[in-house]
């Protein structure tokens, strides 16, 4: 049976308190032998932060076709079931537009939806990225040219899809610069449900790049106490690397060595990190410490509660790991946040050199 549309529309109105009136009219198409008869397929969005079913279909020979309409171009999941057995097809999340979607498959378990203005332009962003990477630029100079691009995407669609874009960029970028750009939005899409929640999301931000760092402490591996603010306040220390990581975290165990690398290279000229870890025990950590080599100054703030309960998962407004802020020891104030790999390492050889 289908998920009744009215009901689901008229909960996120409720809930979000924030609606427009650009209808659209769409068409989903999907076939593959990965496909299970007799289960269902979902559309999901997360668009006003709290998960919505806006539509759904049966799988009947390894194929579906969804049709129906929506208030609003919104950014959507395609999922194969729901609850812990659910299996998201869309390789990212693709945007819910008027027009026919179909699902391709560009590699085994990798499906994009294509087809719609919108859908095509996101999908061909990881081309133009790569070739931007390609360039042979130094690192700070791609991550300029990365940022001209997707602030031009935004610019130029003022759409669901720059939402979307923006969402990533908040990562990054300050809370004051996405702002700034959603303010450029035409009116109608002021009352967008993704863009109200963007702007929510800014506005509980205590953490954000140009603001004060907010000190956190806890255990060391050895069972001493020990805060951000006292290793910001070292004699010789200049920045600081607040980071965010576990040894169940892949990105963050690709990130790791660069990090030992980079406080090798730079901590006779004041660098150093303060690391926060998630790991589930007292072993798991020791294990990430020592195959890493991670001989900064780190803490962990309890074993036995979740991330997202402890004081600085909610201080740093953390969306998941790997997360990290660099601070200026001079005025404690955040310089840069989420920067990784080669962006990071420019970024700090550039800070030092001034």
């Amino acid at each position: 049976m289908k998920i009744p549309l009215a009901s689901a529309l008229a909960s996120a109105a409720l809930t979000v308190g924030c609606v427009t009136d650009s209808s659209i009219s769409y068409t989903i198409q999907g076939q593959d032998p990965s496909f299970v008869d007799g289960r269902w397929m979902y559309v999901l969005s997360f668009a006003s932060a709290d998960e919505e079913i806006i539509d759904s279909a049966r799988i009947e020979n390894h194929a579906f076709t969804m049709k129906g309409r929506y208030p609003y171009p919104v950014s959507a999941y395609l999922y194969m079931g729901r609850g812990a057995e659910g299996v998201q097809i869309s390789a990212s999340d693709f945007i819910l537009e008027s027009g026919e979607i179909v699902v391709e498959k560009r590699g085994e378990g990798v499906f994009l939806l294509a087809g719609t203005p919108q859908n095509d332009l996101y999908n061909d962003l990881p081309r133009r990225i790569a070739e931007i990477e390609a360039s042979g630029r130094p690192a700070l100079r791609r991550a300029e040219a990365r940022d001209s691009l997707l602030r031009a995407i935004v610019l130029g669609n003022r759409s669901a899809l720059a939402l979307t874009l923006l969402d990533m960029e908040l990562q990054e970028k300050s809370g004051e610069e996405v702002s700034a750009l959603l303010d450029s939005f035409p009116e109608a899409m002021q009352r967008h449900p993704g863009l109200c929640e963007l702007r929510s999301r800014i506005a509980r931000m205590r953490t954000d790049i140009g603001r004060p760092c907010v000190d956190i402490s806890g255990q060391t591996p050895r069972g001493d106490t020990l805060s951000l603010g006292e290793v910001i306040r070292r004699p010789g220390c200049r920045y600081v690397l607040l980071d965010f990581g576990a040894l169940w975290c892949g990105p963050c165990r690709e990130e790791f060595p660069h990090l030992a690398a980079l406080r090798e290279k730079y901590a006779a000229k004041g660098f150093e990190i303060f690391g926060v870890s998630f790991d589930a025990s007292p072993e798991r950590w020791r294990e990430c410490i020592e195959t890493y080599g991670m001989e900064w100054p780190q803490i962990h703030q309890g074993f036995g509660r979740a991330p997202r309960e402890t004081e600085a998962w909610n201080d740093y407004a953390l969306d998941g790991i790997p997360a990290c802020f660099l601070i200026d020891a001079r005025d404690g104030r955040i310089v840069a946040k989420n920067l990784r790999g080669e962006a990071l390492a420019g970024k700090v050889a550039q800070l030092l050199m001034e």
